[in-house]
């Protein structure tokens, strides 16, 4: 497998390390600068971590690659996970410059906390190969990932997409209606409200807060 990664910040470090603990090729870009300077030197540092929980024959930080380009990692990618940062406009940029690239067969997959699928869909060519795959920080050590479709996504693509979670030793969460910030996310907004919500009041500190939490429902 060639996994693409486009954006190399937090989410997209955590997933260029999985895919490289999975024993996978990873090709990745971002056009910050010193972006692959700093991408190698997260995944240096997760790499003990990830060994940790267990890698895969094969496995080796060397195996990434640096693009100088989107077109030159959507082009020679067999999935594709976007992680540049959170704003509509420019995720859906990005999108219609992969959409423009990737082979159609190619599943793109958006790590979006929250964003509407629907939306980032809108002028591509081929929307049907567009899901979410939400992950969890760190990347190469949670599990979850939240994965959805909009209104033009295929099931092919969403069972494609599945399968190359499941094949990272992730836990793929199907999210059967497009909602804005998903589910856990949303449960994790209810909290932090009635957290607040109880230290202005007094009722409680925060350190208290912490262990009801760490002792409790976890």
């Amino acid at each position: 497998m060639r996994f693409g990664v486009v954006g190399t910040g937090v989410i997209g470090a955590g997933w260029t390390t999985r895919a490289l603990a999975r024993g996978w090729d990873v090709v990745a870009t971002d056009p910050a600068p010193a972006a692959e300077e700093r991408l190698r030197l997260a995944v240096d540092r997760a790499w003990e971590s990830a060994r940790k929980l267990g890698v895969f024959p094969g496995a080796d930080p060397t195996r990434l690659e640096f693009a100088a380009s989107l077109e030159e990692v959507v082009s020679v990618s067999e999935f594709v996970q976007e992680s540049v940062p959170e704003h509509e406009s420019l995720k859906k940029g990005v999108h219609e410059a992969i959409d423009a690239v990737a082979d159609p067969d190619v599943v793109v997959a958006s790590s979006s906390s929250g964003l509407l699928p629907s939306h980032l869909q809108e002028g591509l060519r081929h929307p049907g190969r567009l899901v979410i795959g939400h992950p969890f920080n760190p990347v190469y050590l949670l599990p979850l990932v939240e994965v959805l479709g909009g209104s033009q996504t295929s099931e092919t693509a969403l069972g494609r997409a599945i399968a190359v979670y499941e094949d990272l030793g992730m836990y793929p969460l199907r999210v059967r209606t497009e909602i804005e910030g998903y589910l856990s996310d949303r449960l994790q907004e209810a909290m932090w409200r009635e957290i607040l919500h109880l230290v202005n009041d007094g009722v409680a500190t925060t350190g208290e807060l912490d262990e009801a939490i760490l002792y409790g429902p976890g």
